[in-house]
């Protein structure tokens, strides 16, 4: 049935990634996208020369059946090693499909839009702790995501499901460097999203603060030892370049913060 659907669906579904429904079940096609250019990575990969970070090497994503092959095998690696991630129901060259994170009754929905969703401090707090408890065991499994960004990152009632595999940071970096990416994406993705929101932004740090504090030794080691050339940057006139500029102004304020205090 799925691999009827997928081999019907694909050919007339446009988007990169789309929901459909299937006997009442919904489920998500994601086709081949079209390779980056190099030249995408240029400005990344020069900045992480410049600091001497090779931990911010950049991924280059390949595009094509090859994003379609790396990301059904690390989901399936990430699967036997115990991580939530999405079944795959079916898959081709160019396609896969894949089944809901969620359900009707526990909706699926992203870290990001479930931490904007209230202003509680007891309910972010629990959602963060949630997801940076998720993150730490990815990494106590010897395993690591591919881009930790709040934006894939699902979260229901009782789970946290990483998604958006298409690349793999283990062809660039050691493990270790690939798990202190993730923290880095992580941070970056939520202080980016979250600087107009104060309620959300207060509850950040102390949450970061106790999830690096129990991160893996090595894990939190090296994020520190890449911290201080990282704050560099504060140099930069980030909060004058418009609202890209302020988000990273913001994120940089906050690591500087936990520099002082892990």
């Amino acid at each position: 049935m799925y691999d009827l659907f997928l081999l019907d669906t694909m050919p007339k579904q446009q988007a990169t990634m789309s929901a459909h429904t299937l006997n009442g079940e919904r489920v998500w096609l994601k086709r081949a996208a079209k390779r980056n250019s190099h030249l995408a990575y240029a400005p990344l990969k020069l900045l992480a020369a410049w600091l001497k970070l090779d931990a911010l090497k950049p991924v280059p994503n390949t595009g094509g059946e090859q994003s379609i092959i790396t990301e059904a095998q690390r989901i399936e690696a990430l699967r036997r090693a115990g991580i939530q991630v999405p079944t795959i129901l079916a898959q081709t060259p160019k396609a896969l499909l894949l089944a809901d994170a969620g359900t009707s009754e526990a909706p699926a929905v992203t870290l990001l839009d479930k931490l904007k969703s209230t202003d509680n401090p007891e309910q972010i707090d629990r959602t963060l702790a949630r997801s940076i408890e998720a993150l730490n065991r990815v990494h106590q499994r010897d395993c690591y995501l591919s881009e930790a960004f709040a934006r894939n990152i699902l979260v229901t009632d009782d789970k946290t499901v990483f998604i958006d595999f298409e690349t793999d940071p283990g062809q660039v970096h050691p493990p270790v460097d690939c798990m202190v990416r993730d923290w880095y994406c992580f941070i970056f993705s939520l202080y980016g999203k979250l600087y107009k929101s104060p309620t959300q932004c207060e509850r950040l740090t102390p949450a970061l603060l106790e999830g690096l504090r129990n991160a893996n030794q090595e894990v939190r080691e090296r994020f520190c030892e890449i911290l201080p050339k990282l704050l560099r940057l504060q140099r930069l006139p980030f909060k004058f370049l418009g609202s890209d500029g302020r988000k990273i102004s913001v994120t940089l304020q906050a690591l500087a913060v936990l520099n002082k205090r892990l």
